[in-house]
């Protein structure tokens, strides 16, 4: 089990208030749940995509873990989608933002730092109804289709010397259970899980995870140098990098300013257990 160091307080408001359709989209009905079916003023990045076979996770084979990076101006709304082949997980890194789902009457309201777990039968809608650019840190695991990842054995725990952790924390956030999500064996005794890790100038941070257990991290604010057994690598604000096929690591803020990193990754299940996660789930519940 993981040693973690949390210290976040995140905030979700559910509020029975709706708001109406956005005018001049087209809309169609999911779950339940009628929303607009076109896009409006968004963007996303991909900064992150690692195919999970090649990881030697036979049971997710053919699909990757990847991150995307989302910018949703003042009135720019995420159409209606579900998320049946695709568990997600959502972090709002800036702004507020209104998420119309088929799991609530109310609308949610995601402040800074909110969680969003996207898992089992859900359909639902984003809309920034606020004056600020809301942007949305995500990970999830995805079949990018006509794919013939080949699984391989898993890889061989790279052989760097790690360095001790160092004025920084690191808490997780979320979990989604993944064998859950599918529940027809895809990805059983595997989690994607969200972490959160704050660093100091001049602190490093060491890899977390094991051979096998893929990461993808992004630099939210600040400077650092990912150190890993291929190189190094300086990722700013609003880049990613990330360890693959066997490879360790560790990140160090080469900054004069606090860093701010999240990850994404996918571990055995029993890697979280008993860890607390210090984000509440989108939809009521805690994780713990």
């Amino acid at each position: 089990m993981k040693t973690v160091f949390s210290a976040l307080i995140l905030v979700l408001v559910a509020t029975p208030l709706m708001a109406e359709l956005p005018e001049g989209l087209p809309t169609r009905v999911i779950h339940g749940l009628e929303g607009p079916s076109q896009a409006r003023g968004i963007s996303n990045d991909v900064t992150g995509n690692m195919p999970l076979g090649a990881e030697g996770i036979g049971n997710l084979a053919g699909r990757h873990l990847r991150t995307r990076f989302w910018t949703i101006p003042q009135g720019g709304v995420v159409p209606i989608h579900d998320h049946a082949d695709r568990p997600a997980v959502f972090t709002v890194a800036s702004g507020e933002i209104y998420e119309y789902s088929s799991l609530t009457e109310g609308r949610i309201l995601h402040k800074t730092g909110g969680l969003a777990l996207e898992e089992g039968v859900v359909a639902h809608w984003w809309e920034n109804e606020g004056a600020e650019t809301v942007h949305l840190i995500a990970f999830d695991v995805f079949a990018p289709g006509n794919t013939s990842d080949a699984v391989t054995a898993v890889p061989d725990p790279g052989t760097m010397e790690l360095p001790e952790i160092s004025q920084a924390a690191l808490e997780l956030l979320g979990v989604v259970d993944i064998g859950a999500h599918f529940g027809d064996g895809t990805g059983d005794s595997w989690v994607l899980s969200t972490y959160r890790a704050t660093l100091e100038p001049g602190g490093v941070l060491p890899d977390f995870t094991g051979a096998g257990e893929p990461l993808q991290v992004f630099v939210w604010e600040g400077a650092v140098t990912q150190h890993d057994t291929a190189g190094t690598a300086d990722l700013a604000n609003h880049t990613g990098g990330g360890l693959a096929q066997g490879a360790t690591g560790w990140w160090e803020n080469t900054g004069d300013a606090v860093a701010i990193l999240y990850f994404g990754v996918v571990e055995p299940a029993a890697e979280v257990e008993g860890v607390p996660r210090t984000a509440p789930l989108a939809h009521g519940s805690h994780g713990g």
